[in-house]
């Protein structure tokens, strides 16, 4: 009976949701009651831990496994969800002072699943007030580029043992990236002088990165390329990010505020025993409790899309999500499929979800910095400039 009652739970949508979810609803996220973290979660955590930076993996074995035992690969892809953190069964004891949230994109390989994630959580940190965001960000790629970096690391290690105490030479053994996690003095030298991941990616891996970087650039936030910025080796892969505030300059970025972080860990559900890996990426946001975000939000209340927004081609990608930002700021939400390319997919999705108008953007309307409005009905179209676009859609 207990299981059977778990089961429901962890299948069921959530009915309602804070100010921070309905965010994550505008950007196409599901939101969800999460599946608990059961006993043999912890028990499979356990081979994970050594290199678990964020203390999060049992987290993402409950996910991955509610993923696969409720085949939801057998549902439109890729799945996109929202809940609150932490999850039930959570076996830490500390008591936290911030609001935490989880966001998932499963089953999708595409660098726009970063750019997603990113663009959602600098839209919420802005709303809660969070100013001067900046983002670290590297990648280690896949299973061939993390071997080659190893190889290189190693070899490094070989060739500076002495010039290291036998604290760092221990930790080295025991986890190769320790010692670039170090911060202290002794290690400094080591640090900035070792090999980095992104010098050791694929090509496939280096191409991911570079899309990755594209779309960060049109987000107006600072960036930089954090060579230590790692994730858990044994099940992740490509992109890790960190969000935090910039306050006081003086400071070093260890002591700024982790505001958010997320990586990619395409290779859990292969690990776990599953038939096949599971492009996945998620994202953690840490606040400050928030009294006006905290106030709930009935699901089924949120303001339905009437527009529907399509992309076609490289260049489009890299527009939709300010545009998506854009209209949400005016009040206008919309659907999308931001993480899909072909053009069939999303207008077959604009009638599904019965929008009134597709708002299309391709090549050429990128350049233009326009956007085609179409009347689904009458196939009435209009190009419209998108700095007006907010005050056109208004009106209809």
């Amino acid at each position: 009976m207990q299981k059977e009652k778990i089961k429901k739970e962890k299948s069921s949508l959530a009915t309602e949701c804070d100010k921070v979810g309905e965010i994550a609803v505008q950007y196409g996220f599901t939101v969800i009651k999460p599946p608990h973290i059961r006993p043999d979660h912890i028990s499979k955590a356990k081979q994970f831990k050594d290199f678990d930076y964020y203390g999060d993996v049992e987290e993402k074995i409950a996910l991955t496994e509610w993923y696969m035992n409720d085949k939801k690969e057998t549902e439109s892809q890729p799945l996109s969800i929202h809940y609150k953190k932490p999850l039930p069964g959570n076996t830490s004891k500390k008591k936290s002072s911030k609001e935490t949230y989880g966001f998932e994109i499963m089953g999708s390989a595409s660098s726009t699943s970063e750019a997603l994630v990113m663009k959602c959580a600098l839209s919420i940190l802005n709303d809660l007030g969070y100013k001067n965001l900046y983002i670290d960000i590297n990648s280690i790629g896949d299973r061939e580029s993390i071997s080659r970096f190893e190889r290189e690391l190693s070899a490094y290690f070989r060739k500076r043992t002495h010039d290291l105490s036998w604290k760092l030479k221990e930790g080295f053994k025991k986890n190769h990236y320790s010692i670039l996690t170090d911060t202290s003095e002794e290690s400094r030298d080591f640090r900035e002088n070792a090999p980095q991941p992104i010098s050791s990616l694929s090509d496939i891996s280096r191409l991911h990165f570079k899309e990755v970087l594209e779309c960060l650039e049109q987000f107006d936030v600072a960036y930089k390329i954090k060579s230590n910025c790692l994730s858990n080796k044994l099940y992740a892969s490509y992109t890790i990010f960190e969000i935090r505030q910039l306050k006081d300059e003086t400071k070093s970025t260890t002591d700024r505020d982790l505001l958010a972080y997320g990586y990619r860990y395409n290779h859990l559900a292969k690990k776990l025993g599953g038939k096949r890996e599971i492009p996945s990426i998620g994202l953690t946001i840490m606040v400050k409790k928030h009294p006006t975000f905290s106030k709930k939000v009935i699901i089924k209340n949120i303001k339905k899309p009437r527009f529907y927004l399509v992309q076609l081609g490289p260049s489009a990608k890299l527009k939709v999500l300010n545009i998506v930002e854009m209209l949400r700021k005016e009040k206008i939400p919309v659907y999308h499929s931001i993480t899909k390319d072909k053009i069939t997919g999303q207008l077959s999705g604009a009638e599904y979800m019965r929008a009134s108008h597709v708002l299309l953007v391709g090549q050429k309307e990128a350049m233009e910095g326009t956007c085609i409005v179409r009347n689904i009905t009458n196939r009435e179209q209009e190009t419209v400039p998108l700095q007006k676009l907010a005050e056109f859609l208004k009106k209809l």
